[in-house]
């Protein structure tokens, strides 16, 4: 999934450090996450929504995901 670069409400930049943009420094936002993924969704396809804030607006955004793979991974010992 692409997240944002930017809020659509207050376009302040998310993740990274302290940007400037014409010389004026543009505030820097974090997406916090509000609920876990929840694997039980009635399709075998689909995880259920996650809930997304926007740290200087407090804007809720929905992350709508889908499984594409699932692979099982092996822990190996080396000597």
């Amino acid at each position: 999934m692409n997240f944002p670069g930017k809020c659509p409400k207050c376009n302040s930049v998310f993740g990274q450090p302290m940007k400037y943009v014409d010389g004026r420094p543009v505030e820097v936002a974090y997406l916090i996450i509000r609920t876990e993924l929840d694997f039980d969704s009635d399709d075998d396809s689909r995880i259920e929504d996650q809930i997304y804030e926007c740290s200087h607006c407090h804007t809720l955004f929905r992350a709508r995901w889908e499984l594409i793979s699932f692979t099982w991974l092996e822990e190996k010992k080396f000597a």
